[in-house]
């Protein structure tokens, strides 16, 4: 045999075990050598990770970026702002707007009293939720004066 053949052969061989320990390394078919086995093996999918379920008219919202932690904690239609500025600049007073899950309008909240918040600071203020359902809440929007910095997380 001509010694051209020779690394043509060798690809091939490598090329054919390759295939077939791939094909056994990313859960290609199983097959059953007559013990009583249905196939492939592994974990088996199951759908969807359900909702999570909360609490009727109760809910906590957190946004965390930054040194900057807030807190929304909604009882009904009333709940508290709290912020902990761990940040090195001074906030301008806080403002909150829901986007409605059901349609997406704008719904703007009344936050009591709300002024700035200077760095390293804590504060709390009270928020009213009278406009709003909590549970059509889509997207509970943080401002600090007129700069937008994002959606809260739903955590309870």
């Amino acid at each position: 045999m001509p010694r051209s053949m020779e690394p043509t052969r060798r690809f091939t061989a490598l090329a054919f075990t390759s295939a077939l320990l791939l094909g056994a390394c990313t859960g290609g078919p199983a097959y059953s050598s007559g013990d009583g086995g249905t196939g492939a093996t592994g974990s088996v999918e199951t759908g969807p990770t359900p909702a999570e379920t909360f609490t009727p008219g109760v809910g906590i919202y957190t946004y965390e970026n930054a040194g900057l932690k807030v807190t929304v904690d909604i009882q009904g239609d009333s709940g508290t702002l709290e912020i902990d500025n761990g940040t090195e600049h001074d906030l301008d007073p806080p403002d909150l707007y829901v986007r409605d899950a059901v349609d997406g309008h704008q719904v703007e909240l009344d936050v009591a009293q709300s002024a700035p918040v200077p760095a390293g600071d804590r504060a709390t203020f009270y928020v009213s939720f009278d406009e709003v359902d909590i549970d059509r809440i889509g997207l509970l929007i943080l401002l600090f004066g007129k700069d937008n910095f994002g959606a809260f997380v739903r955590t309870g």
